[in-house]
Parts: C-alpha cells; structure tokens; sequence
C-alpha cells in the first residue's frame, strides 16, 4: 500500500470541549440521544460496562471527562456531520481520513505492529490502554497491561508521548472512525496506491 496524496491529521482526537462547541452551535442532537437506544457507558456500581441505553451518551458515559478528554459515544454519522460542521465554520474541507490513511499516521513510518514495536509493553509511555488501573474498575475484563498510567478509561488528550509524526493517542484512549471500513483481507485486492475500501 502507497500514500501518494499529502492529507493533514488532527494531532489529537476531538475533545469533549470541540463536539460541545459543534452541538451548541449546530444545534446537533447525536444518534445516541435520538435513537432511543443510547451508547455504552461505565456502571460503577456493578463495576463494569453496559449498553446501549439511553442514558449513556457523549454527555454522559459513566466516568468524569472534562473539556480535554476525547469523545466518546458517537456514531460515524456523528463524526461525519462534525466535519462538515468544521468546513463550513473554518472555510476549509475536513473529512473522516481513510483506513489506509489512519494506519499510515498511525505506524509512523514503522512495519510493526505498534509504532514502537511488536510489543505492548512498548506502548507505556505512548497509549492510554486496559492497565491495572482499569482492572480496578472492570475487574470482570480478562486482559490488562501491569502498569498503571493513573487512567483507568480515557485520559485528557495528549497526556502520552506523541508518534514520529507528532501525532497523540493513536493506540488506546478511544475508537476511531475512518471514512471507509476495515477489512483484514482488502489490501490484497486493493489498489496499491491511496487504497479506499
């Protein structure tokens, strides 16, 4: 695979503070909170995660996120209509980035399967990842790393080492949407250049 058009990255992942500017001004009401089903959250009295419900949204989702945390609980009709939110506010196209895309900025220039290595103890100081802190919350999820980065769910943006590329929290702290889907197998009957599946 081969990136041959120049694409910019946000550095880090959209904020709380950001979607809430987007909401108010847009008057923008998520697929979570129209639905009637809701997103996933944090139930601290069971000690573990459920969804969908209603009560679970991008304003709430079971843990305290202030205006630097990432968003969560959006859909990709969410991140899209923010985008085109962004364009017509800064007079400069935003879009979704590809998966190929994402995975360039991601990797960093490197062929393995973290941008620090192939192992995950490599990711302590890049990504905010299920750590023992986590375990403590979620005591039912079977895998944690055995640090604690003091962030058992998201972490403020940019509290970990960027990537090469300068880029933040592209392993851990949330998903993230792609304008297309991922598929194990699409590389392989892709085109070799600026591939979109």
């Amino acid at each position: 695979m081969k990136i041959t058009k120049d694409f910019d990255l946000g550095k880090f992942e959209v904020t709380v503070g950001q979607f809430r500017r987007f909401v108010e001004d847009d008057s923008y009401e998520t697929d979570a909170e129209k639905d009637n089903e809701g997103g996933w959250g944090y139930n601290e009295a069971k000690k573990t995660f459920e969804g969908s419900y209603p009560k679970y949204t991008w304003r709430n989702v079971g843990w305290e996120q202030s205006d630097e945390h990432p968003v969560v609980n959006v859909s990709w009709n969410d991140a899209k209509a923010f985008c085109k939110w962004l364009t017509k506010k800064e007079n400069r196209e935003y879009r979704l980035a590809t998966e190929a895309e994402w995975e360039y900025g991601c990797r960093a220039t490197s062929t393995t399967r973290y941008h620090t290595g192939d192992e995950i103890v490599g990711l302590k100081r890049f990504a905010n990842i299920a750590d023992s802190s986590f375990k403590v919350k979620a005591p039912s999820f079977s895998w944690n790393a055995s640090w604690d980065d003091k962030y058992p769910f998201t972490a403020p943006v940019g509290r970990f080492e960027s990537n090469k590329f300068g880029l933040y929290d592209m392993h851990g702290n949330v998903w993230e949407w792609c304008e297309d889907w991922y598929d194990e197998n699409y590389y392989k009957v892709s085109p070799a250049e600026d591939p979109k599946g």
